[in-house]
């Protein structure tokens, strides 16, 4: 119980931080695989960006069942993060100026099962 209410406290306190930073496109994220000496799937800083992003959706499903329509398989099986990166740099080319959190979803939504 006092995890969550922390969890919950967290997400509004990030909430209220003013934004300063615009979200990372397809074209960023390929340059961030390009600039390392390791296969794409397994950059470190590409992991925490979408680690991070399915931290905070499988969050938001926990305490809104939100996503019950992307989703119908365990996260656990459907949350890989280098199958998605894969995923990602593989579709990169044709969406290089769009947000590249919408190719997680792309991925969630055609792998989820529903």
């Amino acid at each position: 119980m006092i995890a969550r209410i922390t969890r919950l406290a967290c997400v509004c306190m990030l909430m209220t931080m003013p934004v300063t930073t615009n979200a990372l496109t397809m074209e960023q994220f390929a340059a961030i695989c390009a600039s390392g000496n390791v296969a794409c799937s397994e950059h470190p800083v590409l992991q925490a960006y979408v680690g991070g992003a399915l931290d905070l959706i499988a969050m938001l499903d926990e305490e809104t069942e939100y996503l019950d329509e992307i989703y119908c398989v365990k996260p656990s099986s459907l949350f890989d993060v280098p199958s998605i990166i894969r995923y990602m740099e593989a579709h990169q080319a044709d969406n290089a100026k769009r947000n590249a959190m919408l190719l997680l979803i792309r991925f969630l939504e055609e792998n989820g099962g529903c």
